[in-house]
């Protein structure tokens, strides 16, 4: 498969436990986090019913303004996102931690937004004058939100304090004026101060589409950026994938898609991998790819309803799609000349008859939505976009025939699927394949399959 599509790796995602919003429909106690000196272990246990933590399939995020980063005594408006696909109203809990004392010194300071308050450590809301003691603070909901998105607004500690320390709670809760079966989230980020310097900052040259290299994508679709001083080396998720999360950083490099995290799968100092994620904005939006040094100047990425392109070996330039036949309904060997992908990857041509599948990113919404942050294996078909339900989801012709296809939608997040049956008559050799959606959006790429 195309060296753009890699694998995952996670956001830091904490061991604790939070209060759902019908548990807690005013705000949980303080102390409902994975901070050090927290009870993390208390708030499942006694109040919800549901899921583990982060076993709802869905998850929280935190979206920072300046990436990883923050300056001293330059305020900063947080969003925290929840995802979740059975929630009906969301709670939050939130706790800023400096590096050198995380059980026992306040990162900081929040301010309590639309239905919200800040406790200090005796559980009380916090004074005029603000928290004693040790001057940690949970910013929390006083009110249970409608809304998936909740803004956060905390100014930075002045000085040289060092790196801070985040941890979020969410609740996912279902509506039903009880605490069953509802859905538990946390994660925890860390920021670094940021560089005075802007000779390491991030700088943006392109934005495609990951398969076809074309100038638009779609959200949920894979998408490539092309710049310099990403990261130091580069990074995979191969080994640092927890539960079924997406990241959202990887070496200490996140990227902001439309102001929403985008998962991302690999990164080296002059390219980003990425899932653009959910989203409902056509057209023009921003991208920022956020360091230890800092924000990229927002460059702009253009989302489409479909933005077709097939993912290729990157073996002789591209010039074959990333396919596979299907020897038996449990076997199979990729499409490729025999050899051509090493010894480690056995390959052939396609005869007439043979089961073949091609994978591509961004056919176009799908019966059923897939969340692009959460690791999933279906088998969702397009959506159907014409009057009659009988007319095939895509045109495939190879070698300037039609094949039979068998299936046309998504079967992870930003991987489409087309299984086809290669027709007859064909001449040997490598021949053309051309998709075109139901949709009327159509591959552009020049592509091939071996034929035997």
């Amino acid at each position: 498969m195309n060296s753009t599509v890699k694998t995952i790796v996670p956001v830091l995602i904490a061991t604790l436990s939070s209060v759902a919003a019908w548990g807690f429909p005013f705000g949980p106690p303080r102390g409902f986090t994975s901070a050090p000196g927290d009870k993390p272990g208390v708030a499942c246990a006694q109040c919800h019913g549901g899921s583990p933590l982060n076993g709802g399939g869905g998850s929280v995020r935190l979206v920072f303004p300046s990436g990883l980063t923050y300056t001293a005594g330059q305020v900063q408006n947080i969003s925290v996102v929840i995802n979740d696909a059975v929630a009906a109203t969301y709670g939050f809990q939130i706790s800023a931690r400096l590096e050198s004392g995380p059980s026992t010194q306040q990162a900081g300071a929040f301010t309590a937004g639309q239905n919200q308050k800040v406790l200090c450590s005796n559980n009380a809301v916090q004074p005029p004058e603000g928290c004693a003691d040790t001057g940690i603070q949970w910013l929390e909901h006083t009110q249970p939100s409608l809304s998936n998105t909740i803004a956060a607004q905390w100014m930075p500690p002045t000085g040289s304090s060092g790196n801070v320390h985040f941890y979020v709670s969410a609740n996912a809760a279902n509506g039903d004026n009880s605490s069953r079966g509802d859905h538990i989230y946390a994660a925890d980020y860390v920021l670094t101060p940021a560089a005075s310097s802007t000779a390491n900052v991030p700088t943006v040259t392109s934005v495609t589409n990951a398969a076809s290299g074309a100038a638009t994508a779609e959200a949920g679709s894979w998408i490539t950026i092309t710049g310099t001083k990403f990261a130091s080396a580069a990074t995979t998720w191969d080994n640092f994938m927890v539960g079924n999360v997406y990241p959202t950083t990887l070496a200490g490099v996140t990227v902001a898609i439309d102001g929403r995290p985008a998962p991302i799968s690999f990164v080296n100092p002059t390219q980003i991998n990425a899932l653009v994620p959910a989203t409902s904005t056509l057209g023009n939006v921003t991208v920022v790819v956020s360091s230890a040094a800092g924000s990229s100047v927002p460059a702009t990425a253009v989302l489409a309803p479909a933005s077709p392109g097939v993912l290729t070996f990157p073996q002789n330039q591209g010039r074959y799609i990333a396919a596979a036949v299907l020897d038996s309904s449990t076997s199979f060997e990729y499409l490729a000349p025999a050899g051509l992908l090493g010894s480690a990857a056995q390959s052939r041509p396609a005869k007439a008859g043979d089961t073949i599948v091609l994978f591509g990113t961004g056919f176009g919404p799908t019966t059923t939505p897939l969340n692009p942050e959460i690791a999933a294996t279906v088998a969702y078909p397009l959506a159907h976009t014409g009057g009659d339900i009988s007319t095939p989801l895509a045109q495939v012709t190879i070698g300037g025939q039609a094949a039979q296809l068998l299936f046309c939608g998504i079967v992870n997040p930003g991987i489409y699927q087309i299984n086809a049956i290669l027709p007859a008559g064909l001449s040997a050799g490598d021949q053309p394949v051309k998709v075109t959606l139901l949709s009327g959006s159509s591959v552009t790429q020049t592509v091939f399959i071996p034929v035997q």
